[in-house]
């Protein structure tokens, strides 16, 4: 039973603004700001449209009023049936299902790099809110969707709109300002599709493969449904829906087991096997990408995997070649996007031309790595010049005077010590000396040798095997730290990023040295702080982000080089950046 005391509001507000309105505009994105939004899924026995109606738009979704209706009375019954659905050209009855005042749904906001960043809301806190039930009897092979419109077809209200067909994504965020037709797979909800080829989603296909070449690794990631695995591998699943979380770990071992021996890759001419494999399940709708940590139960018709198959180099390679031999029925061609250190390459393959390949055409290309820090420290003495002089002179007039003691040595002896005198006026005019010394005297020193680690300890990361990791930290850390410090890299600059991806440091800035303390072995603990720019991706999806650190960094000198003696990272705290690269970030 719906409220009543919202239902009062609503036809006292309608009561009270008489006047229509109509959008001026629709913008070509940002649908997701839209004053009005609908919300359509296309069920096996219905279709269900969650109506949010701005309070200055409700007139314009209010259905006709039937002959002699009391246009009062009627006000509730009649909200958000202005929004028509056909099914096989033959009007469906809308059931209201709920219907009520309440706060805006707040929704994720796009960064858009022609707009930057939304205007301020003009939108109305409240809205009313109306789920809409248009049921069918038999399953509809056209579906139309038509908005409120004048008689002249325009748009009574700019309305932003996501769809989805048994809980498959059929788009991101669009605008719904026409009438549109969609055609339902009944069979396979994927390719369920609309007329108007601009409302679709990101990710298209049901099959897609992302290579990424970077200095350190070769990565290849697919994206499958779980109807695709099951093509290939006979899982076993019978007629159950629900798979629950031992049945998916399961699945997934057979994807890996799969991936393993499917889809050969040559590196620079030689066949290369996975070190390593893991799958994810993922999620895609308005937000793209998104992986699912954990989830209890997952809906075997719906589901999405994503799989990680690793290769570690020790440098850029030049070649690389993918020779892709797992198809289906529905899927002749699927997308293929290469990545290297300059950007991303979108390409394909087909059963006709199941290979592509990548070749290293990077012209300035300077292989990352960690270097001896040499920074000169040296200590400030304040020398008192002239009282130095002058005792010196003093002395040399004392002595003479010693030797001429039978004489008149004591005009020598005052002179002497009236210099004394005036070198002791003098004592406070000093003079900047500088000498080279093992300990961090000054905080210059320690900025210049901290921001030389911290750049070594961001290459460091690149290595993805504990033996070349070893070898780089050997540049600047001591024999006895290397596999101290190179746990706390894996463990204190580790960032996993939305993607399930680990991040990788790009650049660093704002490094402040807040303290530096001598040691009793010789050598001096800093206490630093700094932002690095991280990035990373999976299935062409990057993110970016700023991480603020703050560490502890113990160094010492041996042989005009600084070290690294330990490590301990005290705070990685990860700020969202908002950025328009990456395949559907």
């Amino acid at each position: 039973m719906m409220p009543f005391k919202p239902l009062i509001i609503l036809a006292v507000f309608l009561l009270l603004h008489p006047m229509p309105t109509q959008a001026d505009l629709l913008p070509a994105n940002g649908a997701e700001t839209a004053a009005n939004f609908a919300e359509i899924s296309v069920l096996e026995d219905r279709v269900r449209v969650a109506l949010e109606i701005d309070l200055d738009d409700v007139h314009g979704f209010l259905a006709k009023p039937a002959e002699g209706e009391n246009l009062v009375s009627s006000l509730t019954e009649r909200t958000g049936k202005a929004f028509e659905v056909h099914a096989d050209g033959t009007a469906l009855l809308p059931e209201t299902y709920q219907l009520e005042v309440r706060p805006r749904k707040p929704r994720v906001t796009a960064f858009r790099p022609s707009y930057g960043l939304p205007s301020n809301d003009e939108r109305s806190a409240q809205v009313v809110s109306v789920v809409l039930d248009y049921p069918f009897t038999d399953r509809p092979t056209e579906i139309e969707f038509k908005p409120p419109l004048t008689s002249d077809g325009i748009p009574t209200a700019a309305i932003g709109v996501i769809f989805d067909h048994l809980g498959v994504a059929v788009t991101d965020y669009r605008y719904l300002s026409r009438s549109e037709v969609f055609y339902p797979n009944w069979n396979d909800p994927w390719y369920s599709r609309f007329e108007n080829p601009n409302l679709t989603r990101h990710h298209k296909s049901a099959l897609m493969s992302f290579v990424s070449v970077e200095p350190r690794e070769v990565r290849h990631e697919v994206i499958i449904r779980l109807r695709d695995l099951e093509g290939w591998v006979d899982l076993r699943l019978g007629e159950t829906t629900d798979l629950d979380a031992a049945a998916m770990a399961n699945i997934e071992q057979q994807a890996i087991d799969l991936f393993l021996s499917s889809n050969p890759l040559t590196i620079d001419g030689q066949p290369i096997v996975p070190s390593a494999a893991k799958v994810e399940q993922l999620s895609v709708g308005v937000n793209g990408l998104k992986v699912l940590e954990n989830p209890l139960n997952t809906n075997r018709d719906t589901a999405l995997l994503g799989i990680v198959l690793s290769y570690p180099r020790d440098k850029l390679p030049n070649e690389v070649s993918l020779k892709w031999d797992l198809f289906n029925e529905e899927t002749e061609t699927i997308p293929v996007q290469i990545s290297d250190p300059a950007g991303a390459v979108p390409g394909q393959v087909t059963r006709d031309v199941p290979d592509i390949s990548w070749k290293n055409y990077i012209l300035n290309w300077s292989d990352p790595k960690t270097q001896p820090v040499r920074v000169a420290a040296v200590r400030s003495i304040p020398v008192p010049v002239w009282s130095l002089g002058l005792v010196i002179f003093a002395i040399f007039l004392g002595a003479f005077a010693w030797r001429n003691r039978s004489g008149q040595w004591q005009g020598w002896a005052v002179g002497a010590l009236s210099i004394c005198l005036a070198a002791t006026a003098l004592r406070t005019a000093t003079v900047e000396m500088t000498f080279p010394t093992d300990t961090l005297a000054n905080t210059e020193a320690a900025v210049e040798i901290t921001e030389k680690i911290v750049s070594n300890l961001a290459t460091a990361r690149l290595e993805t095997q504990g033996a070349q990791m070893s070898e780089v930290l050997s540049a600047f850390v001591t024999a006895e730290a290397v596999n101290d410090i190179g746990a706390e890299i894996r463990r204190g600059l580790s960032v996993t990023l939305p993607s399930g991806a680990a991040a990788q440091i790009e650049s660093t800035e704002g490094l402040i040295v807040e303290s530096v303390e001598p040691k009793t072995d010789g050598g001096s603990q800093l206490l630093a702080r700094w932002n690095a720019s991280v990035s990373g991706g999976h299935w062409g999806h990057l993110h970016r982000r700023t991480v603020a650190y703050r560490a502890l960094l113990e160094v010492r000198q041996y042989e005009g080089a600084w070290f690294l003696t330990g490590l301990t990272i005290l705070e990685a705290r990860l700020n969202r950046q908002f950025t328009s690269e990456g395949g559907n970030s």
